[in-house]
């Protein structure tokens, strides 16, 4: 291997190092509630991948997010070759186990491309900054595995161990940061609420002094987005709704929350588990929800600009707006939500047949008035600038997903400026949440 291999190597690990720390960033924006610059629509979205489950797994069982490990990648894949680059400076031949553990290193991040990519097929988003991390580990690879192939692994256990100290020591460098990165909001936001309702026990979770421990509870990152939630709700002006089709609910109620959602879309999932979580821990009554669609598909929704043969997101909202009212169709629902990787129409029929009949269910989606009752909800939806989903409004004004906002303003009957509420920091006024 020559001077000139092992000094490209060494830039492409640097340079790896450097756009994972860009990408890290980008994932703090996120979690802040800011829109990351490779967020360009529902599909190109990374921040669908970094809030997957695999992607969520790995930071909460590690300590590291996944671009905390492509940090952690590019400082071992820099670090190496740079020590084979030394011995060469000091007229000293590269050991084997140095050698052996660079290709060892190029073949595990080959490995770990693969996996992403799987990842981001399973959620059906394309992570646009996530390439820039794929283009630099296959030219490093190219090198050190292809470039270097009559190399073999000369040395290869002690090339494993070499390879494995640095990456541990690396691993415990970045644990810190790591650690102290949010987690998914929307989990982390349920469990606080599930954790504030069982702390109420029999109490009336209606009091002051419940929503001013709630506050309280929440970790510093919770209350920054239950802030900035706050703050979007505050500034919004309400705007005059069409009358609910079904409403889930008393039409009395003080509250009464409108959610636009798409049945692909994850963070729709999170919201159905959010409002099933509501109604189980707050008075009835206290709310209702009114539940419209808003598929992010150009041939059913004329608010996405791609065009096509309409897709499983198009049938299924078809399919919702048919069985509104049924018994078991927030069941449905539920389902439709829990099978986003598998669902295709025929599954939509398949989990839709205990409710109505494939052909006279199909009749209804093909029906004008299913599609003009989707246009409906799409104008619906246009005054609170939807670039995504799920679209939520409370009493009329825009509002947020997240579980602790709807919590404590179904708990305040629709306020936001509760004295509880002064406990919190202020807020970005750049944020941005769904």
């Amino acid at each position: 291997m020559s001077p000139a291999s092992l000094a490209a190597a060494t830039a492409l690990g640097a340079l790896s190092a450097l756009w994972a720390l860009v990408l890290w960033a980008e994932l703090l924006l996120s979690r802040r509630g800011g829109v990351p610059f490779c967020t360009l629509g529902a599909t190109a979205d990374c921040a669908r991948v970094w809030d997957s489950t695999f992607a969520s797994a790995i930071h909460r069982w590690s300590g590291l997010p996944v671009a905390g490990w492509g940090l952690a990648w590019g400082l071992v894949a820099g670090a190496l070759p740079l020590l084979g680059l030394w011995r060469l400076a000091e007229h000293r031949p590269i050991s084997g186990a140095v050698v052996s553990a660079i290709r060892m290193v190029a073949a595990a991040g080959v490995v770990t491309v693969v996996v992403m990519l799987a990842v981001s097929a399973s959620e059906r988003a394309v992570c646009l900054g996530c390439f820039g991390t794929y283009v630099l580990v296959a030219g490093y690879a190219g090198i050190t595995l292809f470039g270097w192939q009559q190399a073999g692994l000369p040395d290869a256990p002690r090339g494993l161990a070499t390879a494995a100290s640095a990456t541990v020591v690396t691993y415990l460098l970045l644990l810190y940061p790591g650690l102290h990165t949010p987690g998914l909001s929307a989990a982390a936001g349920r469990a606080a609420v599930q954790e504030a309702a069982a702390s109420a026990g029999a109490g009336d979770p209606e009091t002051d002094r419940h929503l001013e421990q709630f506050v309280d509870s929440l970790a510093p990152s919770l209350k920054q987005t239950l802030s900035d939630s706050l703050y979007i709700y505050r500034n919004a002006t309400p705007q005059e709704l069409p009358p609910p089709r079904s409403l889930d609910g008393p039409a009395s109620a003080p509250v009464r929350i409108t959610e636009w959602t798409d049945a692909l879309c994850g963070h729709c999932a999170d919201l159905h588990e959010t409002l099933d979580q509501l109604r189980e821990h707050l008075p009835p009554g206290s709310f209702s929800v009114d539940s419209r669609q808003f598929p992010l598909d150009g041939a059913c929704n004329p608010m996405i600009a791609a065009q096509g043969e309409p897709t499983v997101r198009c049938l299924a909202a078809e399919v919702r707006i048919c069985l509104e009212g049924r018994e078991g169709y927030k069941d449905l629902s539920r389902k439709l939500f829990e099978d986003q990787e598998g669902l295709t129409p025929e599954r939509v029929f398949e989990l839709a047949a205990p409710l109505e009949g494939r052909h006279p269910l199909e009749a209804c989606a093909a029906a004008d008035e299913t599609h003009a009752q989707i246009d409906e909800d799409v104008a619906a939806a246009a005054p609170y600038d939807p670039d995504g989903t799920p679209i939520v409004a409370v009493n009329g004004r825009h509002a947020t997903s997240f579980a602790p906002f709807l919590y404590a303003i179904v708990l305040t009957r629709g306020s936001p400026d509760h004295p509880a509420f002064a406990r919190l920091p202020p807020p970005n006024p750049n944020a941005h949440l769904h």
